[in-house]
């Protein structure tokens, strides 16, 4: 059932929740939220930009973004009529097989349409067009240039009770809630208020991928020239670690992100940058902005680790969730964090729809730990595919499965097949948007190719 199912929910009766961080993650979660508690208090340290521009809390906005198909299906549940909005204000719809050129394991993926699609826009718009919905709910109110510094609690620390809060790190008041949702990213300060209110240390997974991106806008002059809609050159492990990418967003602009893994970063000077680009393994990307205008700047950001907190393994305190990149920041190069965060939001509703059933009061005992557990299993499968594609790089330390050299091998030869066969190169395609179980990739059809080739 989604949020937007016929099933009529009457919001708890003087019920409140409180979300910290307000990004995509903490957005959607806002909304979920918005059906079961009369007054939601979305906590952003940021001013907010009246506009689809940058913002500091989000150091990554400056870059390409791709919200994958299942994350997409889910906000559209969401916002009825959103995708539409998006292309009205320039998005560009992309069939990720019929207008994506996409060269990835050393060779050129076969193109045809396969009806696996998403939308390129920048993350600004996108943040922008969904917080725009956000705000004309009655029961979401938004408290801005607002840090949150300390976690509440009842008197024998078992319940999350509210949030302490500071304006400009000065003036500082206690807000109370029923329920407190972090999603304040990587950064979250949830392990520490934790360990100082006696709770063990939160267990991690950590895989150092130090990978290092950097982006500008360019214009192109005769767009339709070229025979696709975004291009995507992809390192082959292990030895090539240098990728990029040009893909549509609004205003008529393109955006060029270049991406590197394991400290191989790429430069922020115009030759170095240009230079960069000339290195990768086709030299498509390169002809292209022989012919591209500079618009920006080059803009940066790294990214040290894959990283994971689990807790879903241990005692919360009732009236806590944790979701976003709080819980789990995955390699951004495979764009899945904001699909994940939809399908958490997702999650969330569905822990609260059952909750709501058994205690029309508005009892969440037993929340916190259900909604962990159920996220935990949302995040399993992207986390797999993220890490295991990383694993390919000898240079990626941690504890590696049994299995990873079998899959290693087996997968390679799926992607070697995708570029010239188009039910594989299918599969594929629908394993990394969500929409279907890795399994997909096993079963007898896909078996039978592998092995014939």
């Amino acid at each position: 059932m989604s949020i937007n199912d016929k099933e009529k929910i009457q919001p708890w009766k003087n019920k409140t929740a409180i979300v910290i961080g307000g990004s995509l993650a903490g957005l959607l979660a806002s909304w979920v939220l918005s059906k079961y508690f009369e007054q939601v208090t979305l906590i952003e340290r940021d001013s907010l930009p009246p506009t689809p521009t940058a913002r500091k809390g989000v150091p990554q906005g400056q870059h390409i973004h791709v919200l994958l198909s299942k994350g997409e299906s889910i906000i559209e549940q969401f916002f009825p009529g959103i995708l539409a909005e998006l292309l009205e204000k320039g998005a560009t719809c992309i069939d990720t097989t019929g207008d994506m050129r996409w060269f990835h394991f050393g060779g050129w993926k076969v193109q045809f349409p396969s009806g696996v699609t998403y939308h390129s826009q920048s993350r600004p718009l996108l943040e922008w067009t969904i917080r725009n919905r956000i705000v004309r709910q009655a029961h979401i109110r938004c408290l801005e240039a607002h840090s949150v510094t300390q976690l509440l609690t009842n008197a024998d620390k078992t319940r999350i009770t509210g949030v302490k809060i500071a304006h400009h790190q000065t003036e500082t008041e206690d807000l109370q809630a029923d329920l407190v949702v972090d999603a304040s990213g990587r950064g979250s300060k949830t392990p520490q208020w934790l360990e100082a209110l006696g709770y063990p240390k939160v267990a991690e997974s950590a895989f150092k991928i130090e990978v290092g991106y950097a982006s500008r806008l360019y214009r192109l002059p005769n767009q339709s020239q070229f025979p696709w809609k975004t291009l995507f050159v992809y390192p082959t492990p292990p030895k090539g670690k240098r990728g990029g990418v040009i893909a549509p967003i609004e205003n008529d602009l393109w955006i060029v992100t270049l991406v590197g893994w394991l400290r191989d970063y790429p430069p922020t000077d115009e030759s170095g940058f240009l230079e960069f680009v000339h290195s990768l393994e086709v030299p498509d990307l390169s002809a292209v902005l022989k012919q591209a205008q500079a618009q920006t700047p080059i803009f940066t950001h790294k990214l040290p680790s894959n990283l994971r907190r689990h807790y879903e393994r241990m005692s919360l305190p009732e009236g806590l969730i944790i979701l976003g990149d709080a819980l789990c920041s995955f390699n951004p190069v495979y764009g899945q964090g904001i699909a994940t965060s939809a399908w958490s939001a997702l999650t969330l509703d569905n822990c609260l729809r059952k909750h709501h059933r058994r205690s029309p009061q508005g009892d969440i005992t037993g929340l916190s730990r259900s909604f962990q557990k159920q996220v935990a299993k949302v995040i399993d499968i992207p986390w797999l595919l993220a890490t295991s594609e990383d694993f390919r790089y000898p240079e990626v330390t941690g504890a590696k499965p049994f299995w990873i050299r079998f899959l290693h091998w087996y997968i390679a030869k799926v992607h070697r097949l995708s570029h010239r066969d188009p039910l594989v190169s299918l599969r594929f395609l629908q394993v990394i948007h969500m929409l279907k179980h890795p399994l997909v990739l096993f079963k007898p059809d896909i078996i039978f190719r592998v092995l014939a080739k």
